[in-house]
């Protein structure tokens, strides 16, 4: 009799244990897949506008004088409910007219591929090949329209003149330059 109280002690005993050992199991289990997918929610509500990340794009194109121009990035970001928009990080540009080629950098920007327009803010700055700078906080430019302005504060330099504005419009790749607002001028002889 002692015998078989030992084993059936024994046997529930083990019953015990594994059932206690199966449910654990189960348990952690569960609490790991919900990690999991809880994880892949927030990963997946927080990228689902994004359409493409591209790092170092190039976009070239002509304009209606058929001179080419280009406008490259760092990285761009294109979103799926407007896949022609690109938000641009350190975007730069490269901009031929005749002989001449004038350049443009800023530290963001947004390009609309449709339109051909690109914005560019932060530390901004347009240049040629010789000596002419522009420095703003934000400057717009329509490749079809050729009409670079900017709203905000551009101070310019070119043969060691200096120029200070509250706004600016270029037209005809440099060719003409109209400054608005407030406006200092300080001209130096060579």
């Amino acid at each position: 009799m002692n015998y078989s109280n030992f084993i059936k002690t024994i046997k529930y005993s083990f019953l015990v244990t594994s059932v206690s050992i199966t449910l654990l199991i189960i348990n952690d289990n569960f609490s790991n897949k919900s990690e999991v997918v809880l994880s892949q929610k927030t990963t997946t509500n927080e990228f689902s506008s994004i359409s493409q990340i591209l790092h170092k794009p190039m976009f070239m194109s002509i304009d209606n004088k058929k001179q080419p121009f280009k406008v490259m990035a760092a990285k761009a970001t294109r979103f799926k409910n407007e896949p022609n928009i690109f938000n641009l990080d350190n975007p730069t540009g490269e901009i031929k007219s005749g002989d001449e080629v004038f350049f443009l950098s800023g530290d963001h920007g947004v390009f609309n591929k449709d339109i051909q327009q690109l914005k560019v803010n932060g530390n901004v700055k347009f240049k040629n090949e010789s000596d002419m700078v522009f420095q703003t906080s934000e400057m717009y430019f329509d490749f079809n329209k050729e009409i670079l302005s900017g709203r905000k504060k551009v101070k310019g330099k070119k043969n060691n003149s200096l120029i200070i504005s509250e706004g600016f419009k270029i037209l005809n790749k440099g060719e003409k330059i109209f400054f608005t607002g407030k406006t200092k001028l300080t001209l130096i002889n060579k």
